[in-house]
């Protein structure tokens, strides 16, 4: 009988660790993926001082976690004139991407950004993995 107990314990545990790490990437048009997005856009506009939308590259989602790896565009699809933005000295000398990395968690029924890179030329991420305590896969998808 312990031992039947034991059993159940240890595949409830091991259950709900295994679905903890599950890894998703939500395709365009689900709920989530918009959720997260949202979460970003206000951080990135005030970055590069108008409105964003994303040109994705990785959405990741593991439980409260989501990272994303993209290209912001102003609305209609144009590409941000970093020139006019706080980046400009950094895209000049050519250390300067264009990308968007950020770190998201779940709080509260929203994402919140707990990490960003914008223009990054380095892996950003490692540090946050660390940081975090998160595992390499969810960084780079399932």
């Amino acid at each position: 009988m312990r031992r039947g107990l034991l059993a159940i314990a240890l595949l409830a545990l091991f259950g709900v660790a295994a679905g903890a790490a599950t890894i998703v990437s939500p395709q365009r048009g689900t709920p989530l993926r918009a959720e997260v997005l949202e979460g970003l856009r206000p951080a990135v506009e005030k970055e590069t001082g108008g409105r964003v939308i994303f040109v994705v590259h990785a959405l990741n989602v593991m439980g409260e976690w989501a990272y994303v790896s993209g290209e912001p565009r102003r609305p209609g699809g144009g590409k941000i004139d970093w020139r006019q933005t706080k980046f400009r000295r950094a895209y000049e000398a050519d250390m300067f991407s264009g990308l968007v990395l950020a770190l998201l968690r779940r709080q509260g029924g929203s994402w919140k950004v707990v990490e960003l890179a914008i223009g990054p030329t380095d892996v950003a991420w490692i540090d946050w993995q660390k940081q975090h305590k998160l595992p390499e896969a969810f960084f780079k998808g399932p």
